[in-house]
């Protein structure tokens, strides 16, 4: 199944109806089981840094899922991507060949058009973030894989779905230094100075770090995603617009 993830009740009316699809609420309001092994969730301001990640932490826990892959999206998708499945057995045909399938696909570009690292669209969005990721992975007897530093296309964390047991070990991977980051971030020099702007904030800096966890786990392991849908250029203003 692929969870579209929305906070409000308003939302439910973007949400997708075919059978590849189900309604994931993200706040208590729209899930009353929202906290069903998973007290962390309990906590408003928990939510807010977890965003989309708390689907994927209630779903690893309580293993409700009725198909054998799992994946992810937004009720505002359509907003930024066009890919929307036409039922269960075109994903499961996906999935038949393809070990991770993403559709949440950017060509990261700076504002003149020129190619930039992901490490640099981390920083330019959310300043100190790289070193951030750097230090937590070191401290969890990880490296920063090589292509961190080289790639200019990424995947981000909330527009795809895989094989469950492949979900499995991107949770096992990922959420002891989720878990530490949530416990930790606020003391964090990347944590303090945070941009302000639009729905960006520190109060969401464990979820930025969350998406970069994905494209860092699917870079070390060799499984970037197949990709659906159009390359979507992403423009940013780096300092200097210097590559």
């Amino acid at each position: 199944m692929i969870y579209q993830c929305y906070p409000k009740k308003t939302d439910e009316k973007s949400l997708f109806t075919t059978t590849a699809y189900e309604g994931f609420g993200l706040e208590p309001e729209v899930n009353d089981r929202l906290f069903k092994s998973c007290p962390e969730l309990e906590s408003a301001k928990t939510r807010m840094q977890l965003t989309e990640y708390a689907c994927f932490l209630w779903h690893w826990r309580n293993k409700e899922n009725p198909d054998s892959w799992f994946g992810t999206t937004s009720y505002n998708q359509l907003s930024k991507f066009e890919t929307i499945f036409k039922d269960k057995e075109e994903v499961e045909d996906l999935c038949s060949e393809h070990e991770v399938i993403g559709w949440g696909r950017y060509l990261l570009l700076d504002s003149k058009g020129h190619s930039i690292s992901l490490k640099t669209q981390a920083d330019t969005c959310h300043p100190g973030l790289s070193e951030f990721i750097e230090k937590v992975l070191k401290q969890f007897g990880y490296e920063v894989p090589s292509s961190w530093y080289t790639s200019t296309i990424g995947f981000f964390a909330n527009y795809w779905v895989m094989k469950n047991e492949l979900f499995n070990e991107f949770m096992e991977f990922s959420w002891p230094m989720v878990k530490w980051s949530l416990n930790n971030v606020e003391d964090t020099e990347y944590f303090q100075k945070q941009h302000v702007y639009g729905t960006v904030s520190n109060a969401k800096a464990t979820g930025y770090f969350m998406e970069r966890l994905f494209i860092i786990w699917y870079l070390m392991r060799g499984k970037e995603p197949f990709g659906l849908g159009k390359l979507h250029p992403l423009y940013h203003n780096v300092v200097g617009d210097k590559i």
